[in-house]
């Protein structure tokens, strides 16, 4: 079967945006249209951001369906969680996901995004996922989370091997990796792919990246408050703009940028998802700030972050 390959570039962790327990339509729509003209792809459901371990399969649908039929036949990747608690529950969420989709194929790019360490360890992977791909139509992009995996079982190890990696990488189908952990381990990683040119490493750490941009581009939360922006640095960081842009205006331009966001980075990634989805709320992007959990948020981080915005013109 031939697969998507995973594009380079800014890969926006969209928030949820939700209105009375379920999917805000709208919220939705008005979020998408902000940030598709910034983006190469969408990652939907994400545990951490896109409180996807809180979804319920109809809301996980919902979202789903919106967002594909807001992207329709885009260049814009979606990449959509789809990791159970157990190997038998994730090749069920595959599946319950294609079946929705078997009436309308998607037009745009779409990859199941899957955190294996959760449920599953190191030892049989690379054959665990080839039966995983043989049941379904799109490929996969892995997410190595040493927390996630920490706060769920305990593994021999909370990182996928860099043996295993290798071996991952060669299976057809596995597009790439979102890869949250220690700098070294993603430099011995980086290695280990080389045979696969067209195998991803995505960021997601956004300090680190604004510090030590992977190639392969960032999974970026605060895309959903500054799209613009963090496309810029995205295409500047890992080399899609013509070299005629570098002149120093324009690299002035950049270290700027820079300097905003890891400002913006260092008020939201103390804080909680909710202080991005108050101050969407209050940008009349999404109607509520709504959350299917509760979370405290900081009131004088949002007035900071406010202020940083305003000052660099992002915030009306």
């Amino acid at each position: 079967m031939e697969y998507s390959h995973a594009p380079r570039g800014l890969i926006v962790d969209l928030i949820t945006p939700l209105k009375d327990g379920a999917v805000d339509e709208t919220g939705l729509k008005n979020l998408l249209a902000q940030v598709l003209p910034h983006a190469q792809g969408l990652l939907l459901a994400s545990a951490r951001h896109g409180e996807g371990e809180n979804l319920k399969p109809a809301m996980l649908n919902q979202l789903l369906t919106i967002t594909l039929e807001t992207v329709d036949a885009s260049p814009v990747a979606v990449f959509l969680r789809a990791t159970g608690n157990t190997e038998q529950q994730t090749r069920e969420n595959v599946l319950a996901l294609q079946k929705q989709l078997s009436r309308d194929q998607p037009r745009s790019p779409l990859f199941w995004v899957d955190t294996p360490l959760t449920y599953h360890s190191n030892r049989g992977l690379p054959d665990y996922y080839r039966d995983l791909l043989s049941i379904t139509k799109m490929p996969l992009v892995l997410h190595n989370d040493p927390d996630a995996v920490h706060t769920t079982k305990t593994f021999k190890r909370l990182n996928i091997r860099t043996a295993v990696l290798k071996e991952l990488a060669r299976i057809e189908g596995v597009e790439g990796l979102i890869f949250s952990g220690p700098l070294e381990r993603v430099h011995h990683y980086q290695r280990a792919c080389r045979t696969n040119p067209y195998f991803r490493i995505y960021d997601g750490d956004e300090k680190r990246f604004l510090e030590f941009p992977s190639m392969g581009g960032v999974v970026s939360v605060g895309a959903n408050l500054a799209p613009g922006p963090w496309k810029k640095i995205t295409r500047s960081s890992i080399g899609l703009q013509a070299h005629r842009e570098n002149y120093p205006d324009r690299l002035q331009q950049i270290w700027e940028l820079g300097d905003y966001l890891k400002n913006m980075v260092s008020l939201y990634g103390q804080g909680t998802i909710k202080m991005i989805k108050t101050i969407l709320s209050d940008m009349g992007v999404i109607g509520t700030p709504e959350m299917l959990t509760s979370e405290a948020v900081e009131e004088e981080h949002i007035k900071r972050l406010k202020k940083i915005m305003r000052d660099f013109g992002n915030y009306p």
